[in-house]
């Protein structure tokens, strides 16, 4: 039997994907001859999909994986019924016993006497390892005798996830923002220095109802740079591709940096509508190349910080969950509800007449705040055939059911926005007919 181990891995590529799994792409140097026909590949993840399994370089007839790992008490169990040693520790010498027992401690019967020692004191020898435990899991294939030198192997596995995180410094009108790649590795093995890949977007999988799902309680490992990730469109997604090696060790966290932007616009605003009971606070961006973004945003936290003029620490003011966003597309987020504005809405009115019904609506918003504020008042009609008749301020219409006002408030200002729109209700009674 030809063993390979990963002291032979000529190259690693390690690429990961959101759904909690990564695909391993390694080459090693081999010696086979014409007189190998089975290899033990060791060194895979524990969490390897086995279904998954790619060799080239080789033509493999059987593909075994071999994952009954030692233990003590697979050990024993192996060795019932079969001659053991018990060591003396203050002498050293050891006799011959038969194990009989390894259920709630050691039953041996001596190979001298016959007698049985329950649970004796001293140190128990097993002459080898028993066939059909292994120290690490192992690939163990079949394989048509012909010399080669190199072989590569590829496969699935569970155990490995990324997501991205992102950290905004608020400005007046601009931000800063630095993106961070969080790879964590619970495969079951480590990888020193690989080549590392990253995709964006969700790839379909046959989810396998009994598969656990593992909480990481490491400490994350940052490793922070300018951004030494290159991003490309790729099939359907995008792919991230680090450009150094680095080592992803087993059940470690780490972070990288991807992204570094400085001084992008961004536009704030306090929003409402219909049935809001607050203002919310928006940021608002356009992730274009003008504004010296325009790279596509993988899905992920983003943690937002502002100045304290006092003292010039930042202080957290909230955070969003944006999803994977294209280039040339707005992110909005959403940091919490405002403090120094109120808002009321009310239905003031319902009248019929011949054909039309008018509806008039009012918003009233208060700003409290030592500055202006900028509104937006998202309101929905819930008609599909309407006209506005009266307005204290411009609407905007985004459809055919939503309508949008954007108004600034003075400090200490109460401001009415207030518009009347009439349905036409024979258009919708002959369109449900």
């Amino acid at each position: 039997m030809y063993i390979s181990s990963k002291k032979e891995t000529v190259a690693s590529t390690v690429t990961i994907y959101n759904g909690g799994f990564g695909l391993v792409k390694e080459r090693r140097k081999v010696q086979l001859s014409d007189n190998d026909n089975q290899i033990q590949y060791l060194d895979v993840a524990e969490r390897i999909e086995t279904d998954s399994i790619i060799v080239n370089g080789i033509q493999v007839t059987e593909l075994n994986y071999d994952y009954d790992l030692v233990s003590k008490e697979k050990l024993l169990a192996k060795y019932i019924d079969r001659q053991v040693f018990l060591k003396d520790k203050q002498t050293g010498e050891r006799e011959e016993y038969r194990l009989l027992s390894a259920e709630n401690g050691l039953v041996l019967e001596s190979s001298a006497t016959k007698e049985i020692a329950v649970n004796p004191e001293g140190e128990l020898i097993l002459p080898e390892l028993p066939g059909g435990l292994i120290v690490k899991p192992a690939l163990v294939w079949k394989v048509n005798p012909e010399p080669a030198e190199e072989i590569s192997v590829s496969y699935l596995t569970q155990g490995m996830n990324w997501e991205a995180n992102y950290v905004m410094e608020l400005k007046e009108e601009t931000f800063d923002l630095a993106g961070w790649v969080n790879i964590s590795n619970h495969s079951g093995r480590s990888f020193e220095e690989a080549n590392v890949k990253v995709i964006a977007g969700e790839v379909n999988r046959i989810e396998d109802i009994y598969a656990d799902h593992l909480e990481d309680p490491h400490p994350v490992l940052y490793e922070q740079s300018a951004s030494d990730f290159v991003e490309k469109s790729f099939a359907d997604y995008h792919i991230y591709t680090l450009q150094r090696a680095t080592t992803l060790k087993n059940n470690q966290s780490k972070q990288i940096s991807f992204l570094n932007i400085l001084n992008a616009p961004v536009k704030r605003y306090y929003e409402t509508g219909r049935w809001s009971d607050g203002l919310k606070i928006m940021l608002e961006f356009d992730n274009r190349k003008e504004n010296g973004m325009g790279l596509p945003l993988p899905q992920g936290k983003i943690k937002v910080y502002q100045e304290d003029t006092d003292d010039q620490s930042l202080e957290f003011i909230g955070e969003d969950q944006i999803s994977h966003t294209p280039k040339n597309e707005k992110v909005k987020l959403c940091l919490g509800e405002a403090f120094d504005l109120t808002t009321t809405f009310r239905h003031v009115n319902t009248e019929k007449e011949d054909d039309y019904e008018y509806e008039q609506f009012r918003y009233l918003i208060s700003n409290h705040k030592a500055e202006p504020a900028l509104i937006k008042i998202n309101h929905y009609i819930s008609d599909r055939h309407w006209e506005m008749v009266s307005e204290t301020d411009k609407h905007i219409r985004e459809d055919s059911q939503n309508i949008i006002f954007w108004v600034e408030i003075q400090p200490d200002e109460i401001k009415k926005v207030e518009f009347t729109y009439r349905v036409d209700k024979n258009i919708t009674l002959r369109l449900k007919k």
